[in-house]
């Protein structure tokens, strides 16, 4: 890594501290900038690298800064949210109703993650009070250094920022969402595409198979399923029964996902990812409680701190607050009659993607156990089927059968009599029970499902 001075653009985004819109540009690779009160033309730089007259700002924005430069995102006083890298050359827009207030535009790639980094290497211990200004750096390695980037040359950092371009958009709707839940029919891959995105996000897009993390990367993943019985000391925070000497008596211990929490604030410069399998199977209101407010992507970190219901048992840490590096993913059965009653205001702060059986058929792919040779005829039954259930009188695409029922293929020797016998008629019964036509819509079914040529995957 070169020994050279480095020098790095300050661009304030929204003003001071204002984090919200920092995460906006982080995950929407975008800055935004204002000077509203400015006409935009073309303004004569005259080469001051930190002005303070606005028109000459913008001069420098428009003509001083150069795609590939360094940029940091400023909080306050020698602290930054991200460091990245100056992509695209400046530009104006226009018209966008979603951030008028911030016309003036650079693309960019993260080259950090997320967080609160302190500039402890920069040479200036001081910055002006400025929108946009330069500053130096004794060498790139004291740069990366302030910001976490492990890096051994910048073309291994160059390759991480191609490794976060290939990441799915599923990947990409949760770091720009926070809170992500993935509904559909039954067995279509909910809980295995959860996994898969939450491997992208805490290797920053390298990996997408659990198999493939480090020991490390896999404990920034949390895991558990709710159920009816389950509350808020299993989540949160309760008394539990402890033995002391033979004497039994009530301790308060951390919940999962606060013992979740406590790590990812100990690594703030890392993505912690917690999944919550079934998540319309629990009383949200009952275990969540008082972290309604804190969950909401707008109260993440310590502006959204709360009092928990054991706080007076506290001597110290009475307020707990949810880390703007975790992030949580949900998954739910939209034809499980739970769904109907998912509490609302939970709702309002979760982003809802629906998965379709279509969406997760690579998994046969990915299964070492599924002969590749027999994909495409499992393809075919399951879209013929699946088309077939849409057309049934009473059902929908809820009704679905989903990809992960056909994994059962290798263990009964690609018997597909078997299959259906065994693991599809039972379910698809119970989703015909009552209707006035339940046989003849089975025979139909049936049908479809031996159909082993294609059809149209659009229905």
């Amino acid at each position: 890594m070169e020994n050279r001075e480095v020098k790095v653009w300050k661009i304030s985004v929204g003003g001071t501290n204002k984090i919200k819109l920092h995460k906006k540009a982080f995950a929407n690779k975008i800055l935004y900038i204002g000077f509203t009160q400015i006409e935009e033309k073309d303004y004569h730089f005259n080469g001051e690298k930190n002005p303070r007259k606005s028109e000459n700002q913008v001069a420098l924005l428009q003509h001083g800064i150069e795609v590939g430069d360094f940029v940091l995102v400023p909080r306050t006083n020698l602290y930054a949210s991200f460091l990245a890298k100056i992509t695209k050359p400046y530009h104006y827009v226009k018209e966008d109703d979603e951030s008028a207030e911030f016309p003036r535009r650079f693309e960019i790639e993260p080259i950090s993650q997320f967080g609160k980094f302190k500039l402890k290497n920069l040479k200036e211990k001081q910055w002006n009070n400025t929108t946009v200004g330069e500053l130096t750096y004794g060498s790139l390695n004291d740069l990366y250094d302030d910001f976490n980037v492990k890096q051994n040359t910048e073309e291994n950092s160059v390759q991480k920022l191609e490794d976060m371009k290939n990441m799915s958009k599923y990947g990409k709707q949760i770091l720009n969402s926070y809170n992500l839940i993935l509904h559909g029919a039954p067995g279509t891959g909910k809980t295995y595409l959860a996994r898969q995105i939450a491997s992208e996000i805490v290797s920053d897009g390298q990996k997408q198979k659990w198999e493939d993390l480090s020991d490390d990367e896999k404990s920034q993943i949390g895991f558990v399923q709710f159920h009816p019985s389950y509350d808020y000391t299993d989540f949160v925070e309760g008394l539990r029964p402890v033995s002391d000497k033979g004497q039994i008596g009530f301790k308060l211990q951390d919940g999962i996902f606060k013992k979740f929490c406590k790590k990812a604030k100990e690594n703030p410069n890392k993505k912690f990812v917690f999944t919550i399998d079934e998540i319309n199977r629990g009383e949200i209101s009952k275990i969540f409680g008082e972290l309604f407010f804190s969950i909401d992507p707008d109260y993440r970190g310590k502006d959204g701190k709360v009092t928990t219901q054991y706080a007076n048992l506290r001597e110290t840490d009475k307020e707990f607050y949810i880390p703007e590096n975790v992030y949580i993913i949900g998954t739910m059965n939209d034809i499980d009659r739970s769904v109907d009653t998912f509490d609302f205001a939970m709702r309002r702060r979760f982003r809802f993607v629906e998965i379709k059986a279509a969406d997760t058929m690579g998994m046969w792919e990915n299964n070492d156990k599924f002969d590749n040779d027999k994909i495409e005829e499992a393809r075919n039954r399951l879209t013929n089927l699946n088309k077939a259930i849409s057309d049934t009188e009473g059902l929908n695409s809820h009704y679905h059968i989903g990809p992960s029922y056909f994994l059962k293929l290798p263990s009964v020797n690609y018997d597909y009599d078997l299959l259906w016998s065994d693991y599809l008629e039972p379910l698809l019964k119970d989703y015909l029970r009552g209707s006035y036509d339940e046989t003849d819509s089975l025979d139909k079914l049936k049908d479809a499902y031996n159909n082993e040529g294609k059809t149209d995957e659009t229905h």
